[in-house]
Order: C-alpha cells, then sequence, then structure tokens
C-alpha cells in the first residue's frame, strides 16, 4: 500500500499526467478568449456596418429629397415661363441627382432592410414599405418625365422646322410678286406689298413669331383683295397652312405645359407624404 502511494505522488510521475493536462487545459483558455474576442470584434463589426448603412440611408433620404424639391422648382419654373410664352419649347434643367436611384437599390438589398430593423425597430416596417413606394414613384415619374419632355420638344423641332420652310418659301414667293408681272395685281397693291417686304427684312428676328405676324400681314393687308386670284393660289395655301402650324405649336405648347402642371402636383403631393414618412421614423 506504501509503495502505491508513493508512486501516485511520486513527482515525475505527476508532471507526466498534469503536464499535458494544463497544457490542455492552457490550449482551450486562449481558444475560448480568441473566439470570444473575435466574437466581440466581428460584433462590433456588424454594428459598425449597421451604422454606416443607417448613416447613408439618412444622407440618401436628404439629397432624395432636395432632388425632388429641385425639379419640382424647375417644372414650376417652365410653366411660368409658357404663361408668357407659347412659341419658346422650355428646356428641363437637367440634375445630375441619382439619390432615388441609389436609394432604390439599397433598400432592395436584405442586409439593408435588416439594418433599418436593427436601427428602428420591427414596428417601422410599414415606414419602410412605404418610402420604398414613394421612391419606386419617383424613380419612374422623374425617368418618364424626362423621355416627356424629349418627345415635346422633338414634335415641337419637327413643326418649327416645317413651318420654316413653308413660310420662307412664301416669302420668297412674295418678293417675287414685286419684280414680276401678275395678272389682277395692281401697281399700288404691289408697292404696298413691297413696303410690308421691307420693314419684314428691317424688323428681321431670328424668330418663327416675326414670320408668322408678317405672313398675316401680307395675307390680309397685302393681299386682300387676291384671296381669289388663281394665280396666287399656291401663295396663298402656303400662307395659311404656316399659320395652322403656328396655332399648332402654341396649342401643343399649351398641352404640354398642362401635363407639366399635373405631373407638378403629382410630386408635390408625393413629396408631402415622404417627407410625413420619414419625420415618423424619429
Amino acid at each position: 500500500m506504501c509503495h502505491i502511494f508513493n508512486f501516485i505522488f511520486n513527482k515525475q510521475f505527476l508532471l507526466s499526467i498534469l503536464g499535458p493536462l494544463i497544457a490542455t487545459g492552457t490550449a482551450l483558455l486562449v481558444f475560448y478568449l480568441t473566439l470570444k474576442k473575435d466574437k466581440g470584434k466581428e460584433k462590433k463589426r456588424k454594428k459598425a456596418e449597421i451604422k454606416n448603412r443607417i448613416r447613408n440611408f439618412k444622407n440618401l433620404l436628404v439629397s432624395s429629397k432636395d432632388h425632388a424639391e429641385n425639379t419640382i422648382s424647375n417644372l414650376s419654373q417652365m410653366i411660368n415661363r409658357y404663361e408668357n410664352d407659347l412659341i419658346s419649347f422650355q428646356l428641363l434643367r437637367f440634375s445630375p441627382n441619382k439619390s432615388f436611384e441609389r436609394l432604390d437599390q439599397n433598400l432592395k438589398n436584405e442586409n439593408y432592410f435588416q439594418a433599418f430593423i436593427k436601427n428602428y425597430g420591427k414596428d417601422k416596417v410599414d415606414n419602410f414599405n412605404r418610402i420604398s413606394l414613394i421612391i419606386d414613384y419617383f424613380n419612374l415619374q422623374i425617368e418618364s418625365l424626362w423621355k416627356m419632355v424629349e418627345r415635346a420638344q422633338n414634335h415641337d423641332y419637327e413643326r418649327k422646322k416645317t413651318f420654316n420652310e413653308i413660310s420662307k418659301k412664301a416669302i420668297n414667293t412674295i418678293a417675287r410678286l414685286t419684280i414680276i408681272t401678275v395678272d389682277r395685281i395692281s401697281e399700288e397693291e404691289l408697292e404696298y406689298i413691297g413696303q410690308i417686304l421691307v420693314d419684314y427684312h428691317i424688323n428681321m428676328v431670328n424668330s418663327i413669331e416675326h414670320n408668322y405676324i408678317y405672313l398675316r400681314r401680307f395675307l390680309e393687308e397685302g393681299l386682300r383683295n387676291q384671296i381669289s386670284n388663281p394665280n396666287i393660289t399656291d401663295l396663298i395655301e402656303d400662307i395659311k397652312e404656316a399659320s395652322e402650324l403656328f396655332n399648332e405649336i402654341q396649342f401643343q405648347n399649351q398641352c404640354h405645359k398642362e401635363d407639366l402642371i399635373q405631373i407638378r402636383n403629382e410630386m408635390q403631393l408625393s413629396l408631402d407624404r415622404y417627407n410625413f414618412e420619414i419625420l415618423n421614423l424619429e
């Protein structure tokens, strides 16, 4: 029995048994502490990511609101200019702001949704969904607005191009009337037509309105007694066609203005809802 105790408490024996146990325990402790530290780092990293995503989200909300306000302001300026001038086509000012597009991309990312939930809570999910819908509206509306303005500008350009071609042709024909003999047009009438033609060139400006005004003067003053003259039928038709085009240009720009008013009002209502939903996040 004494030999057994001596063996068990033998220093070499204890070292051979306890050494590996201590080494294993130390390794486990180091592993545990390292794991705990790594988990702490991961937790901090995720917290930082959430903070960055929310900061980016808030910045884009502010930027997108500015973009919507600027677009509405630009529309109001276009509408006001049309109130005073239905001849000149009004251009929409370009904005390089892409915040609505970036918001749309971010909110479709699951990580941003989870960050939103972590920061604002699950009770704000409805706000998130409503904000997403408003962002979708602005993205679609701004894109369609640019396309609408581009189409209207192209149509306006084509109408004015045709008007200029017809009016130039008509004025050249009128100029020839003053140097050739045309049956049933008196010398007095030709002299008056010549005076109008001189006024036309003296007051020349690069404007379809200028051409329209003088074409109407030629028709209503210089040629008022020649409407039924078969020798100038083509000229009369050209002047009438140019007049119809001029009126059509104004009418189409009036319609375009009304479309812009409707879009501006809809965008303002959406912006008001957008502001309300953003305030409700706080």
